[in-house]
């Protein structure tokens, strides 16, 4: 018994190092309370993605001295992590200037997509805030664009010996990124894919349109956000 109980320790311990990596305290919180740690193990769930990344990142940064690019793509990125956390989002990874997030895993997650549209704005909302004490320090606005699907992924560690990676892989998740590309060229910065769209209540939404997804031949109706809620 007490070799076991040492094991199930250990195994305990593990488990909340690596979520402790992905989610906020209060989710991690919520997994223990349901005895729900043990959830590493890949299995395929209903989530909703969400992929910020700032616009012109490449030319941003290469205007800046080096310690400058590190201070601000740092301060961006925690601009976007924050909202994320903030409404039970699992941060995936970073992706230099950007992030991956989702909804649904490792806690089941009813209102996702609501989730994810209420990070979103709030993204917009710290960008804004950044931008002003840009503005005051004569620096040109930065954008961030974000895009939003919903769809079942694998879920779980999917990393290697070496080291693990508690991560999302599906259609859905390429399907957000090809709409955070797509908001190059449209006039939102949020942009909603249709799978998400039909699990959302609690936002109005904006159609834009249809929309042929980069390295695709499907048409898909897009939409995005208005600030008020639906009713």
């Amino acid at each position: 018994m007490p070799f076991e109980w040492w094991q199930a320790q250990q195994r305990n311990k593990r488990l909340l190092s690596t979520f402790s990596r992905y989610v906020a305290p209060s989710v991690l919180h919520e997994l223990v309370r349901r005895g729900m740690l043990d959830t590493l193990t890949p299995t395929l769930r209903e989530v909703t993605v969400m992929i910020a990344d700032m616009e012109s990142y490449t030319r941003t940064m290469a205007a800046l001295p080096l310690t400058d690019a590190a201070r601000l793509t740092r301060d961006f990125l925690e601009r976007l992590t924050a909202p994320v956390l903030a409404h039970n989002g699992t941060l995936d990874k970073y992706t230099g200037d950007g992030l991956v997030a989702f909804w649904g895993a490792p806690l089941p997650c009813p209102e996702q997509a609501d989730s994810a549209v209420s990070a979103a704005l709030d993204i917009l909302q710290a960008v804004a805030e950044l931008n002003q004490r840009r503005h005051a320090e004569q620096l040109p606005p930065l954008r961030v664009r974000i895009g939003i699907e919903s769809g079942l992924a694998l879920v779980g560690d999917l990393g290697t010996t070496f080291r693990s990676s508690y991560t999302a892989v599906g259609d859905c998740i390429n399907f957000a990124s090809r709409l955070e590309s797509a908001a190059r060229t449209l006039p939102a910065d949020i942009i909603i894919g249709s799978e998400a769209a039909s699990r959302i209540t609690q936002h109005t939404l904006i159609p834009l349109g249809s929309i042929q997804l980069r390295g695709t031949e499907s048409m898909m109706a897009v939409f995005t956000v208005g600030q008020g809620h639906a009713g």
